[in-house]
């Protein structure tokens, strides 16, 4: 499942896309995966959340793709997220930040839907900083123009 995450980060996400206006889905995802900086692990039974989450900071790397062995329905998909990040908070990592990605989802900008392409249900963990950054370096640029206002309220972006 591994190569199939970073198959869908380098051929769905890194590819720059008309409905982005010309940008990647995940504009900086590219310069984490050539510079070997994304640690990718399993949510299993055996390897729960919080041990991903130690291994992951244990590791040294920007971010983290966490490949969750269980199916999580659409709509359960921002509460989950929020679970994730109590858990965090309550672990004392509240520097960093779970965004989730259901293949099951139906967002989509201009008729794109970058989520379903996912090879299963990823938790993708940021750090905070990094991630207001980031927003801050896109909202300068087109990237929103074609996000409906459901998807751009799902985002957190005003």
């Amino acid at each position: 499942m591994e190569d199939k995450v970073l198959s869908y980060i380098e051929n769905v996400l890194e590819v720059p896309r008309d409905e982005y206006n010309g940008m990647p889905v995940c504009p900086f995802a590219k310069q984490e995966r050539e510079s070997n900086n994304i640690y990718i692990d399993t949510i299993t039974s055996d390897n729960d959340f919080i041990i991903c989450i130690h291994n992951f900071v244990e590791s040294g790397k920007n971010s983290a793709v966490l490949i969750q062995d269980d199916v999580i329905l659409e709509k359960s998909t921002k509460r989950y997220q929020k679970f994730l990040n109590n858990i965090l908070r309550a672990m004392d990592k509240s520097e960093w930040k779970a965004l989730c990605i259901n293949p099951d989802d139906k967002l989509e900008v201009d008729g794109f839907n970058a989520r379903s392409l996912a090879p299963c249900f990823l938790v993708l963990i940021n750090n905070k900083k990094e991630i207001k950054k980031a927003h801050d370096i896109i909202l300068k640029t087109k990237y929103y123009d074609k996000m409906s206002k459901k998807y751009k309220k799902y985002l957190g972006v005003k």
